[in-house]
């Protein structure tokens, strides 16, 4: 057979001369067939050689072998008098690009690999595929890859990505028809996100959550789109509200069967605490420590304990190992110690200073951190500062027979997958507290909007929500009807030209598309009512 035809296709300018079979590796060297080349810069063709010098190109394996070719090629030169270049090299751009040392299709397989594989776990495949490369090299491949293009985007999903989760964030854009990621953004400004829609006037609907530069950067940068809060998003939201309710309740109730507690006035602590780690004085888990140590001297085991806090037993068991609950350490906690000193001068002065005004003065003389990172910081060291001074301070004991995160889940889940136990503590909540009745009865309503998509119900719960007695619930009920009425702005301000009913067909087709698998349909009844 032929060794050209089997190398190469038929069509191709090569000649193939001869073939060195080594122990490891195959040579196999080949001769260029054209007798024409044109100028890479003029496009002048030439027939006038110059030299010939030979090229290694690293190709496909051959029988399991590392196969390199080596290629006779030619310089020519150039005719054309008014042309710069006066000796150019011979091209083939099928084959053999030029400044390159590997064939074309080897580079494609390496692509194809280092995408499914990342770089390290690539280079390891293959090495044993007999196509020996580095990660640095694969990484490379990815990195000069052209990407493809975009095309006509009609639905497009927005979210926030972390480089380094708490401190630096990127926005990452999915197109909601394949489900596949487009683009990724450096940060989660509204201009960068405004400056992408822009290069986008296709685009019909944007899911996004509720985060206040997503919603401003969509109605400037795509007026004409559609927004829809994602429903995960949502049911995120409602949770944290939720958990802030168990926490607050965990409180009362703790306090209700807790000794009385005055409160202390404000003491500047002669010596302010250096640098180590300090054993916890309040808070939910310490309440929880303490009820475990108790129901431990009453001599029961750690079984007992767990289930009667309706803990993991090996959560009792880690917490029962040690005689005081110690505070969790962060790093970041020792750059404040460099200003304990003016601290400890300011609380002397001025006993009811603010903490912002503290915060404020401490910028001044160079203090990196944010205001939460000083609240913590100062909470962290028992250092209690403005409102915080004047709090009284929780309970050391706790009767509550809940957790709190365990007990938001319970009222956040659908009611086919809650459990007789959860059922159990759910029915306890609801009758020793009112406010957790009403907040389970309103949890469970706004399940059922999202669960069958009747956004007509919408305002209804919100103006119920507002009614109610729970902070919590009011505030995400604001934040809500906010959202909710910026989509409703944006819509009017898109179909105010064109007849409703023209609109319809083509938004259900929408809805049956997205709103089924990540997004929850706030669309008014002007647009979207109609049952899928």
């Amino acid at each position: 057979m032929n060794l050209t035809k089997l190398i190469f296709s038929p069509i191709d300018p090569f000649k193939v001369v001869s073939v060195d079979n080594q122990a490891d590796f195959v040579n196999i060297y080949v001769q260029s067939r054209q007798r024409i080349c044109r100028c890479p810069d003029c496009l002048s063709p030439s027939k006038k050689l110059h030299s010939y010098y030979l090229r290694k190109f690293r190709d496909l394996p051959t029988f399991g072998k590392s196969c390199n070719i080596y290629l006779q090629s030619r310089k020519y030169r150039c005719l054309k008098t008014e042309c710069k270049r006066k000796i150019f090299t011979e091209r083939f751009d099928d084959h053999f690009e030029p400044c390159k040392r590997r064939t074309k299709r080897l580079d494609e397989k390496l692509l194809t690999t280092a995408l499914e594989m990342g770089g390290r776990p690539a280079e390891r495949i293959c090495s044993t595929l007999s196509m020996p490369v580095s990660d640095s090299t694969l990484l490379r491949l990815i990195h000069k890859a052209p990407l493809p293009p975009l095309g006509q985007l009609k639905a497009v999903g927005v979210d926030d990505w972390a480089y380094k989760k708490r401190d630096r964030y990127g926005s990452i854009l999915v197109n909601l028809d394949t489900g596949k990621v487009i683009d990724l953004l450096p940060d989660r400004e509204e201009k960068t996100l405004i400056s992408w829609l822009q290069g986008q006037p296709a685009i019909e609907v944007i899911t996004r959550d509720r985060y206040g530069k997503y919603m401003r950067a969509a109605t400037k940068g795509a007026p004409q789109a559609i927004q829809v809060t994602d429903r995960w998003h949502l049911l995120k939201n409602l949770g944290e509200a939720v958990k802030r309710v168990m926490v607050r309740e965990y409180t009362r109730l703790s306090r209700a069967v807790a000794p009385k507690t005055v409160d202390e006035p404000l003491v500047v602590p002669k010596e302010f605490p250096a640098g180590k780690k300090l054993a916890a004085t309040e808070g939910v888990i310490k309440q929880r420590f303490d009820e475990m140590k108790k129901l431990q001297a009453k001599g029961l085991s750690n079984n007992a304990i767990a289930k009667s806090l309706g803990m993991h037993r090996n959560t009792v068991r880690k917490y029962l190992s040690t005689d005081v609950l110690m505070r969790k350490s962060y790093g970041e906690r020792g750059m404040i110690e460099a200003y304990f000193e003016y601290i400890k001068e300011r609380m002397e002065a001025d006993p009811n200073i603010h903490l912002k005004t503290l915060w404020t003065e401490l910028k001044q003389k160079g203090y990196p951190g944010a205001y939460s990172t000083l609240s913590e910081s100062l909470t962290y060291y028992n250092i209690r500062v403005g409102k915080k001074a004047r709090q009284t301070k929780l309970p050391q004991h706790a009767g509550s027979f809940f957790k709190p995160s365990a007990a938001a889940m319970a009222f956040l889940a659908p009611e086919s997958k809650i459990s007789s136990t959860q059922k159990k503590l759910i029915s306890k909540l609801c009758q020793s507290s009112t406010q957790l009745k009403s907040t389970r009865s309103l949890v469970k309503k706004f399940r059922g909007l999202i669960e069958t998509k009747t956004g007509i119900e919408l305002n209804a719960w919100i103006a119920e929500a507002n009614s109610s007695v729970i902070a919590e619930l009011k505030s995400f009920a604001t934040g809500l009807l906010s959202d909710l009425q910026s989509i409703e702005n944006a819509i009017n301000l898109h179909w105010s030209n064109g007849p409703v009913e023209g609109n319809v067909n083509k938004l259900k087709t929408i809805k049956r598309q997205m709103y089924g698998r990540a997004s929850f349909d706030l669309l008014r009844k002007r647009l979207v009512l109609a049952p899928d």
